[in-house]
């Protein structure tokens, strides 16, 4: 094996080692003041639920935005996990259309609606839907299928999310967090387009990346049975 090729070896043992590393930014995109995140105890796929540390120099009440569901796994490679923090009612991140997107995502999911995320973030709901409208425009696949979705085009976000997906899986650091929302979010536009084998295929994608993960297996149980093939869902 050639030097390079054992350098980066011995590079990503270093870091798997030394535990999960977090690039945090905020609402502005940039590296909030402060604020940490903090890894708790894993589950068992390796997955941990995320706590923000607010340390003396913080500013306001720092609230949690990425990931949607406040969990993460360490990825096999030396890049940090990405983490967005923002200072609840911070109108700012309604500026950012990669937090904006960020927010968004239990609303595609059917999770919460845009006025209870609003109320989590402490930011006016009628701005935050004209933000969530705009990023159709958006030429970021992640942030477009958001805005899709937002507009009940349902098979244009599907193919915006598989894009999403497709440049995650590809990364040279993949990401399962990243994979993981990718992939659930283009599971749930394929359904709402009645593809319901295809949208189980893609919550496959998602188990793969959190094999213990209770929504992900239900949601590919329910379009599996929808699609006609309930043996396939027991499985």
């Amino acid at each position: 094996m050639k030097r390079a090729g054992l350098l980066l070896l011995a590079a990503v043992a270093l870091h798997a080692a030394d535990g999960p590393h977090f690039d945090v930014t905020d609402a502005r995109g940039k590296k909030p003041g402060g604020v940490s995140a903090q890894a708790g105890v894993a589950d068992a796929d390796g997955w941990f639920s995320l706590n923000v540390v607010k340390g003396k120099d913080a500013k306001g009440d720092p609230v949690l935005v990425w990931p949607f569901d406040g969990a993460a796994t360490t990825p096999d490679g030396p890049e940090p996990i990405p983490v967005i923090v923002i200072a609840r009612g911070d109108s700012k991140a309604l500026t950012n259309r990669r937090v904006v997107a960020a927010m968004a995502v239990p609303w595609v999911l059917g999770l919460n609606s845009a006025d209870m995320i609003a109320n989590k973030f402490g930011i006016d709901a009628a701005s935050l839907k004209q933000a969530i409208q705009a990023l159709a425009d958006s030429t970021d696949s992640f942030e477009k299928g958001v805005g899709l979705a937002w507009a009940k085009k349902h098979a244009e976000a599907a193919e915006a999310f598989a894009q999403a997906l497709k440049e995650r899986r590809n990364q040279l650091t993949p990401m399962p967090s990243e994979i993981y929302a990718a992939a659930i979010l283009y599971g749930s536009e394929l359904s709402r387009e009645d593809k319901f084998d295809d949208a189980a295929a893609a919550f496959l994608i998602a188990l793969r990346q959190r094999p213990s993960d209770k929504a992900a297996r239900e949601w590919r149980a329910g379009n599996l049975i929808r699609a006609g093939k309930p043996e396939a869902a027991e499985q």
